[in-house]
């Protein structure tokens, strides 16, 4: 047999993990904020490429500040798309007047920017002596044969391992292309 208290607590224990689970997202939802976006860069200006195929760097624009890497890549590739090799970050030191260029693969590291241009790495040794840039970029490859005028949609993303932004890209197929990545 069961006694009142017990079976008060049984009756208010649901209530109590209901209301706990309520106020839960909403925390959550503040804190998981990001301090970065991925720019839709492409969202004006679609990508384009020809009937012959062909690979293009499409560059990850970031916005904000971050504090941890943060990862890019494509998805969403239709049959004859894939990404090209490896994905590249391009590093550029600016040294007495010139740039040097390094590349290696993902993750951006820490750093900032201001969503049109490149970032700016938070772990530069020594910024006073020269300024260390990146470029984030996804070489997306198209094979020869798709119609002219035809279209389709890839997914660019962004993620810090907490956060994964993405961004629709529209490509566009033509007999030739003024605009090239």
């Amino acid at each position: 047999m069961t006694t009142r208290p017990w079976r008060a607590a049984a009756l208010l224990a649901p209530a109590a993990i209901a209301a706990a689970a309520l106020t839960v997202p909403a925390a959550s939802a503040s804190a998981a904020s990001p301090s970065w976006q991925l720019t839709n860069e492409f969202a004006s200006s679609p990508v384009c490429y020809t009937t012959a195929g062909g690979t293009n760097e499409l560059e990850i624009n970031l916005n904000g500040t971050w504090s941890t890497p943060i990862n890019i890549g494509a998805s969403g590739l239709p049959a004859g798309v894939s990404v090209a090799g490896t994905t590249l970050i391009d590093f550029y030191y600016y040294l007495d007047g010139s740039y040097t260029v390094a590349y290696t693969t993902p993750p951006i590291p820490a750093g900032w920017s201001n969503g049109t241009g490149p970032v700016r790495l938070a772990s530069q040794p020594d910024p006073s002596s020269y300024t260390l840039d990146a470029e984030g970029y996804v070489n997306v490859t198209v094979a020869a044969g798709r119609a002219a005028n035809s279209s389709f949609n890839i997914t660019l993303s962004a993620n810090d391992g907490t956060t994964l932004q993405t961004e629709s890209v529209p490509v566009t197929i033509k007999s030739s292309c003024k605009r090239h990545y």
